[in-house]
C-alpha cells in the first residue's frame, strides 16, 4: 500500500469531533480506501468537546426581546476557527509534506477550511464542504432565531443519564441518525468539576455567541485563490445555504468549485441526519482527488452499514 492520504475533519458550531465517527466508520469500510493508507484526523475547536473553555463569561443582551445578542470572544468566529484549522493542517504537513491533505468540514468547520485555503493557498489538496455558512442569509433574522432558540435550550442536568434521556427526546434531534446522536453525546456532554452536573461542553450562551458573528464573505480575488478542488454539499431542506450563490461560484471558477446535488430529506445538519448519504458523497468526491482518483468505484453498499 504505497499510496497515502490524510483526511482532516472539522465539525460545526456547538458540535464536537465525535460527530464525524459514523461517517469515518463508513469511509474506513469502503473499498475505495482499502488500497490507500489513509489517516483520519478530527479535532475539537476551542469551546467545544474536550476543549471546553468557560474562562470568560458570555454577556447576554436582552434589551431587544425580538433580537437577543450574546457577546463573547467566540463570536469572532472566522478569525479563530481559521487559525485553528491552519494550525492543524500545518502540524500534519510538517510530519509528511508529500502526503495529500484533504479537508472535510461542516458548517463552521467548512467555512474555516474554505477561508484557510483562500488565505493560504495550497494548504489543502482538496476540500469537501457541507454547507459552509456564507453569503447574504438575511443574517439579522437568522441570528435572532438561532440565538433565541439556543438560549432557551436546556444545558445542565443532575446526571448523564438524565442528559441522555433529555437529548434522545429532544425535538430538534428527532431527525438525527441514532448512531450520530450517540456520537454527539459522547463528546458534547461533560461533567462540570465544580458542580458535578452533566453539562453541554459548549454552553448555550457561548454557542449563541457563535451565531452573532459576521458571516464569511470573500471577494472575487480571494475566491480565485484556492489551489485545490472544492466540493459543496447541502441539504434539500436547508435554510442556511444559498445554492444559487454557490452555483455562480462553480460557473465562474469551474476548475475550483463544484456544487453537488442536494442530499435528500435533510437540513443544515445533514451529516448527522444522513451519515450514509453524506459518506457516499465524500467517497464520490474523493474519487476525483489524488491519490484516490485512479482507484475503483467504491461499493455503494459499503457506506450504508
Amino acid at each position: 500500500m504505497s499510496k497515502a492520504a490524510t483526511l482532516l475533519f472539522a465539525h460545526g458550531g456547538g458540535f464536537c469531533k465525535e460527530t464525524w465517527e459514523p461517517i469515518m466508520r463508513r469511509l474506513k469500510a469502503s473499498s475505495l480506501l482499502q488500497t490507500v493508507n489513509t489517516q483520519f484526523v478530527s479535532f475539537d475547536f476551542k469551546y467545544h468537546g474536550s476543549n471546553r473553555d468557560e474562562s470568560v463569561d458570555a454577556k447576554i443582551d436582552l434589551e431587544n426581546p425580538e433580537g437577543p445578542r450574546v457577546y463573547h470572544p467566540a463570536a469572532d468566529l472566522t478569525t479563530w476557527t481559521s487559525a485553528e484549522v491552519l494550525q492543524q493542517a500545518q502540524a500534519l504537513k510538517s510530519k509528511s509534506d508529500n502526503t495529500p491533505l484533504i479537508g472535510i468540514g461542516h458548517s463552521m468547520g467548512a467555512s474555516a477550511m474554505w477561508n484557510t485555503e483562500t488565505q493560504h493557498p495550497g494548504t489543502f489538496d482538496g476540500l469537501i464542504l457541507f454547507e459552509p455558512v456564507y453569503g447574504n442569509l438575511n443574517s439579522s433574522v437568522v441570528t435572532n432565531f438561532l440565538v433565541s432558540i439556543t438560549l432557551q435550550r436546556e444545558s445542565v442536568w443532575p446526571s448523564r443519564a438524565e442528559a441522555d434521556e433529555h437529548l434522545r427526546g429532544f425535538k430538534n434531534f428527532a431527525a438525527w441518525d441514532r448512531e450520530a446522536l450517540d456520537a454527539y453525546m459522547k463528546g458534547a456532554l461533560v461533567e462540570d468539576e465544580k458542580t458535578g452536573n452533566t453539562v453541554l461542553a459548549c454552553s448555550t450562551p457561548i454557542e449563541a455567541s457563535l451565531y452573532c458573528h459576521k458571516l464569511l464573505h470573500l471577494a472575487d480575488e480571494q475566491l480565485a485563490q484556492p489551489h485545490c478542488k472544492i466540493f459543496f454539499h447541502y441539504g434539500s431542506r436547508t435554510k442556511m445555504f444559498l445554492p444559487p450563490v454557490f452555483k455562480e461560484l462553480a460557473d465562474k471558477w469551474p476548475n475550483i468549485y463544484e456544487l453537488e446535488e442536494p442530499i435528500a430529506n435533510s437540513s443544515h445538519a445533514m451529516v448527522l441526519e444522513k451519515p450514509a448519504e453524506s459518506s457516499q458523497a465524500i467517497l464520490n468526491n474523493l474519487q476525483e482527488l489524488e491519490p484516490f482518483k485512479e482507484e475503483i468505484q467504491p461499493d455503494v453498499a459499503s457506506c450504508r452499514l
